[in-house]
This record gives structure tokens, C-alpha cells and sequence, in this order.
């Protein structure tokens, strides 16, 4: 396990997120920009996999619940599994990311989404320093 006090979440980065959007290419390509230059740069990159809230148009575990095929978790990344909307609360997500020692997020998501205040409330609620890098909607 490799020790960085950086690390980027994607909070959005799942088909049924970015599908279908009208900027779907380009915000694919921008946020694996953001992926590639955080993991040349030695940062962690940790992805969210929502599971489906009841009633939703998608299920975990169907085509719609995968990483967008633009992201992959490779080898050294974080995987985790959440309830929206907060990626922090029943996941091993704030584990993981204490245990890399790491002290600063960059959190990539879609702009207004629950999961983003309720994710960056948490990050800060648990002492990491935040910073959002949302897209226009």
C-alpha cells in the first residue's frame, strides 16, 4: 500500500452518471486528464460505485452501475461501494483513505449533486482538506 497525502475522488465517474449527458466526451476526457495527471504525480485516485436507491431507473450490479468505460481502477487505486449520498458513511472509504495517510482531496463530481455536499461535508467533518473540481451543468 502506497503512502501520498493526496489523493482525487470521482464521485460521478459511473455510466448512468455521464451517459446520454450532451458533454459526455468532453467531460470524459477532462476528468481522465485529471486521472492521469493525479496518478503521474504519485496521488491516490479513488472512485465511488453508487449502489441504486430504491426506485431508481438502474440497478447495482447492471451495465448502468459500472465505471464509465473512459475509467478504470487500476492497480494501487481505491474502489468503493456507497449509499448515497454520502461516499463517507458505510464504506470503507475514510479507511482507506486515512490508512494511505492522506490528507487532501480533490473531488471530481457533477455540479448540485447530493452526493457532492454530503461527501465533501464529510471529508472535512474527518480532517481532510477539500477541494471540488466541479463541471458547468
Amino acid at each position: 500500500m502506497t503512502l501520498t497525502p493526496h489523493a482525487l475522488l470521482l464521485l460521478n465517474a459511473q455510466r448512468h452518471d455521464l451517459e446520454d449527458r450532451r458533454d459526455e466526451r468532453a467531460l470524459a476526457r477532462d476528468w481522465a486528464h485529471h486521472v492521469d495527471e493525479a496518478r503521474a504525480a504519485g496521488w491516490l485516485v479513488a472512485f465511488v460505485q453508487w449502489d441504486a436507491p430504491r426506485g431508481a431507473d438502474w440497478e447495482t450490479f447492471s451495465k448502468a452501475w459500472t465505471l464509465h468505460p473512459d475509467f478504470r481502477a487500476e492497480q494501487g487505486d481505491v474502489l468503493v461501494r456507497a449509499s448515497r449520498p454520502d461516499a463517507f458513511e458505510g464504506s470503507e472509504l475514510g479507511a482507506q483513505l486515512h490508512g494511505r495517510a492522506v490528507q487532501s482531496l480533490q473531488v471530481l463530481a457533477l455540479p448540485g449533486t447530493p452526493e457532492l455536499a454530503a461527501t465533501l461535508a464529510s471529508a472535512q467533518a474527518q480532517g481532510f482538506t477539500v477541494t471540488d473540481r466541479t463541471v458547468p451543468a
